[in-house]
């Protein structure tokens, strides 16, 4: 394993004072180098066995697994996101209140059996906007 400073070292350039120097590209990629070192390295000393063998053989092949399963969450959560703005806006005239001085307003309501509520804010314009869901 190469210290911080190893890797650092590998980056600089000599200018033309004869002096050290590095560019702001080449630090941010040093610092890359030395985070994916680590990575790697955590990797390494914390991965499981799985029936006597390794789950992951490599830190690429978790790196790509792990990279997948964010996808999909990410999926699963803007189409669950499309869902829930499309059903509140959907009922959001059956909560509007008499109050015109109101600029918050939420409510409960269930999607296939599970229960959600939508936050909604007043634009300066005068229309209700979905803020938030939990």
């Amino acid at each position: 394993m190469k210290s911080k400073e190893e890797i650092l070292n590998s980056y600089y350039t000599t200018g033309r004072d004869g002096m050290p120097e590095i560019s702001a590209e080449d630090l941010l990629n040093a610092m890359e180098a030395y985070k994916d070192q680590i990575a790697e390295d955590t990797f390494n000393a914390a991965r499981k066995l799985n029936d006597n063998g390794y789950e992951f053989a490599t830190y690429a092949d978790y790196v790509n697994h792990t990279a997948l399963i964010a996808q999909k969450e990410q999926e699963n959560h803007n189409e669950l996101d499309e869902s829930i703005t499309l059903v509140a806006d959907s009922i959001l005239p059956n909560f509007l209140p008499g109050d015109n001085s109101v600029k918050e307003l939420s409510f409960d309501f269930t999607m296939q059996g599970k229960g959600y509520t939508a936050f909604y804010i007043k634009d300066s314009t005068g229309y209700w906007q979905l803020n938030s869901w939990q």
